[in-house]
Parts: structure tokens; C-alpha cells; sequence
């Protein structure tokens, strides 16, 4: 797509924390939008001062201040203070054809639409490696979503990772697999790590070998396109280390535990939602 312009309105940021920085970072790295079309609202005098400073973008401490003249807001604040971040003022503020975009986790479509009634709405999963222009982003847009409201959400969100459009009955599983998953890695590449310390390894090296082979294994998976099964019989050979090493993971349920992970963070999702 085109650049965000005048044309297409300026993109606001209610909320400037960690994950909006990410998708800033990728915005302005992919060249999807110039410093001065994004405007970035967060309470927090330090953090504003920090963003503006790095990036040149503009900000403010008043969210009806940010959204008055956007054509996109992205929704980036705790899922526990949507109510007080998106008030009835802010609401108002926010021009008649806007897109609302929102990463808050456990904030569905039907609540906000209610947060923000009549407006277009899109629905977006993230991750955390959006941190290092890695992400995996499911986007989920309401009816009233047109071909280039879309399109900007995957320039967006494109420019710092992967996208998949998807229906909104799909996000809880993947909040589980792609949401909660660099949790579950960062915990896999620790232990694997500990073992490399436990065979003799120096730390640091441990470290790096393992965030190295998770990282790699899974940019074979993308590149390839092979099954990870596939790509797994490529490693074991008959009789061999690897093949001793799965039987060990088999033994000790680790495939099992994976399941039971999902199954757990779907179950929390609802649970937080009030299903």
C-alpha cells in the first residue's frame, strides 16, 4: 500500500508502551508512515519524552487530543483499563470514518463496539517478537471493515512480521499458540540451556546455542514449508543421539505438556472474558 498521508489520516496510539513501540518501530522501518502522521498518546511524561525523542513522532498525555484528527487508532493499553483509557469523551472525539484497531488480549469485538459504536473495528492478536520485527499478528475485522481499511491494518502490522486474516471465533486459539508461545519457547530455551550447563557448557554459550537452534528450526519450517515432522526425520537417524533424545522427551510427556499448555491459556482467556 501507499504511505499513511494526509489522505488516509494519521495514525494515534492510545497507549505507548512496549507493544505500540514495536509496532512504531516497524512502521517507520518499513517506511509505512512518516514520524509526523503518528501521534501517540500515554500518561506517563517520561515515556512521552523517551518517544518523541527517538522516533520524532508527536504525543500527548489526552486521549481525546490524540484521536480528533485519525483515520486510524490503534487501541495499545492494558485489556483492565479499557474502560478508563477509552472513555465516552474519547469515543466522541474519534472522527466519524476512523478505523479503530485494538491489541487489548481479551477485549472481543461486541465490547468494542460498545467502547467505540459506530465505527469500523479490527480485532488484532499480536506477539511479543514484534519486539525484533518477528511478529505473528492475527487480524479479525468486523463487517463494516472495507478492502482498504484492511489493508492498512496489514501494512501495519505486516511491517513488523507475519499476518494471517482470520474470523474472530479463531483468536482464542490463537492467543494460546502464537500469544502465550514465546512464553512457552523462552521457557524451552532456558531448560535447554540448563542442560547445555549441566553437560559442561559455559552459560552464555548454552544460551546461545539454544535461542540460535529454536530460531533457526522454525525459519527452516517457514522457508521450507515442510512439515516439522518431515523435518524432524531429517535430523534423527536410526539408532542415532537425536532419536535418544525424543524417546527421552516422549518418556517425559514433554508433547503431552504442550497440549496442556494451550488447552490452559484457551481456559484462562475465557475465564478472563467471563464465558
Amino acid at each position: 500500500m501507499e504511505k499513511i498521508t494526509d489522505k488516509t489520516g494519521r495514525i494515534a496510539f492510545i497507549g505507548g508502551g512496549m507493544m505500540a513501540e514495536a509496532i512504531l518501530k516497524g512502521m517507520l522501518h518499513k517506511e509505512i508512515a512518516e514520524p509526523e502522521m503518528i501521534i501517540i498518546s500515554d500518561p506517563s511524561a517520561g515515556r512521552r519524552e523517551y518517544l518523541e525523542k527517538t522516533y520524532k513522532v508527536n504525543t500527548t498525555g489526552c486521549n481525546a487530543e490524540a484521536v480528533k484528527a485519525a483515520g486510524f487508532v490503534i487501541l495499545a493499553v492494558k485489556p483492565q483499563v479499557a474502560d478508563a483509557a477509552i472513555t465516552k469523551e474519547v469515543a466522541d472525539a474519534i472522527p466519524q470514518n476512523t478505523t479503530v484497531l485494538s491489541i487489548m488480549g481479551s477485549v472481543n469485538l461486541d465490547k468494542l463496539h460498545k467502547l467505540v459504536p459506530g465505527h469500523a473495528v479490527i480485532r488484532v492478536m499480536p506477539n511479543t517478537p514484534l519486539a525484533v520485527g518477528c511478529g505473528m499478528t492475527a487480524i479479525a475485522p468486523d463487517e463494516n471493515v472495507s478492502e482498504e481499511m484492511l489493508d492498512v491494518a496489514k501494512a501495519v502490522f505486516g511491517s513488523c512480521g507475519e499476518i494471517e486474516i482470520i474470523a474472530e471465533s479463531a483468536i482464542e486459539a490463537i492467543a494460546a499458540v502464537s500469544g502465550c508461545g514465546p512464553g512457552y519457547v523462552f521457557m524451552m530455551i532456558d531448560a535447554l540451556a540448563d542442560a547445555g550447563v549441566n553437560a559442561g557448557l559455559p552459560r552464555a554459550m548454552a544460551i546461545k546455542l539454544a535461542a540460535q537452534t529454536f530460531a533457526g528450526s522454525g525459519k527452516m519450517v517457514l522457508d521450507t514449508g515442510l512439515h516439522p515432522a518431515v523435518l524432524r526425520d531429517q535430523v534423527t537417524s536410526p539408532g542415532g543421539t537425536t532419536i535418544a533424545g525424543i524417546h527421552a522427551l516422549e518418556n517425559r510427556g514433554v508433547r503431552a505438556a504442550i497440549y496442556d499448555a494451550v488447552l490452559a491459556a484457551m481456559q484462562r482467556s475465557r475465564e478472563l472474558q467471563g464465558k
